[in-house]
């Protein structure tokens, strides 16, 4: 049984064609009555069949036991997969150590396998057609979300043509954000947005970021290359003189893209496979960095191994207290450490990494810090950690001008006015939270309403809705 929020979202579902999914996925069921199956195999399914159904839709056929009255497949949308199919996807292929790196192979033939048994696919489209679809979406989709003050919030997915066109630079020009408009068709439709995050010149590329660009470039460019097949050159990416990348990630079977995640082995792999992933496990880590970059200050060295296995053991902490205490602990002596300036050159490198692989670790540790000292409501020391989140933030993204920011301020702006009762402070933090957030969300963003709404409770301030 589905439910709808509102019988016009259930209108749009089935002209989005939902009646030919309710056919496959009753025969799905039948075929897969596990659980675990269903949850892990039907969103994948689901995806490839609003993917591949409009592939020869001249040719399309009707499923066997389908109603006279049922859509057929070219009613439905091209490349636009529903919420669930990509946050459900992304979080059960995270979960089970999907191989994007075999994205194209062994898993698109099972995959096609299964959805034909069960009508999700014309019979007419190739494997190979499911294949290019496959990799065109997964290489041009976005990932709709919201910051909504914490962790941004999964919207939906959809394919947008003329911003899959934008290639990515780790220092952006532009800051992507999605609105949902209401009037704009019949049905809510969620339109993405890009604003330049500083004077650009006629005839400049417009880039935006893929990844998370305050993290260390080995971080960047493992995900980087696992989901998009690129090793990124950018200017804030390692390069030699003429361009070239340096110290480029080495290539594994499975994706490994953080520091702090177990090594994704199985017992399947062969001894050169799980060669090849520890050697991008050791290449991700910060550790191994300074082992190599700072092995002539043993006492740095140290002091990123021990702040490395502090974080670690702060994110998979249970209790609040242990969490602080650890992130705490780290941040201090991250704060404290002084990399030597000329460290790259122990690595062949022309320049110092964009940033220096110790400020995502503040990041990381102030950010827990702050926010569990703020449960604990200990709200003067989580001012003054998340002051210092947001500088090592500027620092990380070498710009105020993103998303995470201003949702992190409109945090401090509450920490201040109801924690601290400092609405000096507060009004402060909640004005740059809406100068920010203006750009790099938009107008109405949850990030820009709720500094408005402050603004308005603290200082009678009501202009800027208008301007």
């Amino acid at each position: 049984m589905v439910w709808f929020c509102s019988q016009r979202c259930m209108e749009g579902a089935m002209d989005g064609g939902h009646a030919v999914e309710c056919a496959a996925m009753r025969r799905y069921f039948a075929d897969d009555p596990d659980d675990a199956i269903r949850e892990n195999g039907f969103v994948q399914f689901s995806a490839l069949h609003r993917n591949c159904g409009k592939a020869h839709p001249e040719k399309d056929e009707p499923l066997d036991d389908a109603e006279e009255d049922e859509p057929l497949d070219d009613h439905l949308p091209y490349l636009v997969p529903t919420a669930a199919d990509k946050a459900n996807t992304i979080a059960r292929w995270a979960l089970d150590g999907f191989p994007w790196r075999e994205y194209c192979g062994d898993f698109a033939a099972e995959a096609a396998a299964g959805a034909r048994r069960c009508g999700l696919i014309p019979a007419s489209a190739t494997d190979e057609t499911i294949k290019k679809e496959v990799v065109r979406s997964r290489m041009n989709d976005f990932f709709i979300q919201q910051w909504r003050g914490g962790d941004p919030t999964p919207m939906a997915g959809a394919t947008y043509p003329l911003g899959a066109l934008m290639n990515h630079s780790c220092e952006p020009l532009c800051a992507c954000s999605y609105r949902l408009e209401l009037d704009a068709t019949r049905y809510p439709t969620w339109i993405q947005e890009f604003r330049c995050v500083t004077d650009v010149r006629e005839g400049t590329e417009l880039t935006h970021a893929y990844v998370d660009a305050s993290d260390w470039s080995n971080h960047r460019r493992a995900e980087l290359l696992d989901r998009y097949g690129f090793v990124c050159d950018c200017p804030r990416c390692p390069t030699n003189d003429a361009g070239e990348p340096v110290n480029p990630p080495p290539t594994c079977p499975l994706p490994y893209s953080k520091s702090g995640v177990a090594p994704p082995l199985t017992p399947e792999m062969t001894r050169k496979d799980r060669d090849a992933q520890m050697a991008r496990v050791v290449w991700c880590q910060e550790a191994c960095w300074a082992q190599v970059a700072l092995e002539h200050d043993k006492r740095a060295h140290v002091a990123v191994k021990i702040c490395a296995d502090l974080i670690a053991a702060a994110e998979s902490a249970e209790e609040v207290s242990v969490e602080r205490a650890k992130a705490e602990k780290a941040a201090d002596l991250l704060r404290k450490l002084k990399v030597d300036p000329d460290s790259h050159e122990n690595l062949q490198m022309t320049e110092p990494f964009h940033p220096c692989p110790t400020v995502p670790m503040r990041i990381r540790a102030l950010q827990m810090a702050s926010n569990m000292a703020m449960i604990e409501q200990d709200f003067e020391s989580s001012l003054r950690l998340g002051e210092e989140l947001v500088e090592t933030m500027e620092a990380g993204y070498r710009t105020r001008w993103h998303a995470r920011i201003a949702n992190e301020l409109v945090r401090l702006g509450g920490v201040a006015a109801d924690g601290l009762g400092n609405d000096e402070s507060a009004v402060e933090k909640y004005r740059e939270a809406l100068e920010i957030g203006k750009v790099t969300c938009g107008r109405d963003s949850w990030v820009c309403e709720r500094a408005k709404y402050a603004l308005a409770v603290l200082v009678g301030e009501t202009h800027y809705d208008t301007d």
